[in-house]
């Protein structure tokens, strides 16, 4: 028996229906919602920098036991976090240690049985994530367990400098904050599931927001005319020129041009911007 004329339709309309009611369907799922990535492009990069302090300070306290930090180079980053810490009346040296560079798995496994009861900041050690060792070093010291066991299981013991044997396992208590350069997408998921994360990516607009609010901080022996003047020009360059990428070091860069007192500093702040 054939199907009554627009019965299909009048089937199709029903359960569209149902699915806004129940909150069921790929109409309801997208009504009203926006992309996270359109909320973090939008976002005040002050208040982005806060929450990272904030999560740093987590991991002072031993609320948590680590944080990884993940956005482009030239941010401030680092800078923010340490100085949260000695906020916190922590001592460089002494409550929290600073590593930065190339990190081996085993340079990474000795550093954290030297400093098993310390904070760590891992700063700039992005080749870690292409060694499956080091990986594994680094999950084990940022997962969430009580108790976290880090073992060196090889033929060969490591040594200290002083050339003496290593154990081949012992237990971290102390805290970690990574800090890398790398995309979050490409941090191993592994590491992202055993610590908090906080990505501090920012577009060209909030990171011209976060100059002028740290202006009056960089290069304090700058005057503050030769600095809004590096700064003005920095926008320029940007309205004028595509592909310009920001950050702290150009802005630095700039302010040192204009203090130097050339008569076309600003074709010079263009060029250092443009990587001419």
């Amino acid at each position: 028996m054939p199907r009554p004329k627009g019965s299909k339709n009048k089937k199709t309309l029903e359960k569209l229906r149902l699915a806004k009611r129940t909150g069921s369907g790929s109409t309801a799922v997208d009504s009203g919602k926006i992309k996270f990535s359109q909320w973090q492009s939008e976002r005040n990069a002050d208040d982005m920098f806060r929450g990272m302090v904030g999560m740093a300070e987590m991991v002072a306290k031993k609320i948590s036991p680590s944080l990884v930090i993940t956005g482009q180079p030239g941010l401030g980053k680092t800078y923010e976090v340490i100085q949260g810490l000695k906020r916190l009346g922590m001592r460089e040296d002494w409550d929290f240690v600073h590593v930065k560079g190339r990190a081996s798995a085993a340079g990474m496994f000795i550093t954290l049985y030297e400093n098993s009861d310390k904070l760590i900041i891992f700063d700039d050690c992005d080749s870690v994530f292409r060694d499956v060792d080091a990986v594994n070093v680094l999950k084990g010291a940022l997962d969430s367990y009580d108790r976290r066991v880090i073992s060196w299981i090889s033929a060969k013991p490591l040594k200290d400098g002083d050339g003496d044997e290593l154990p081949r396992s012992f237990t971290f208590t102390g805290q970690v904050i990574f800090i890398s350069n790398m995309d979050i997408s490409r941090i191993d998921p592994a590491i992202r599931s055993r610590a908090f994360v906080t990505d501090i990516a920012l577009n060209n607009s909030q990171m011209i927001q976060r100059m002028r609010m740290l202006l009056r901080d960089v290069e304090p022996k700058a005057s503050m005319g030769h600095k809004q003047e590096a700064l003005d020009a920095l926008v320029a360059v940007y309205n004028k020129y595509a592909g310009v990428e920001l950050n702290l070091r150009s802005l630095i860069k700039a302010i040192r041009i204009r203090q130097a007192g050339f008569g076309n500093w600003r074709d010079m702040i263009a060029e250092q911007v443009m990587g001419i």
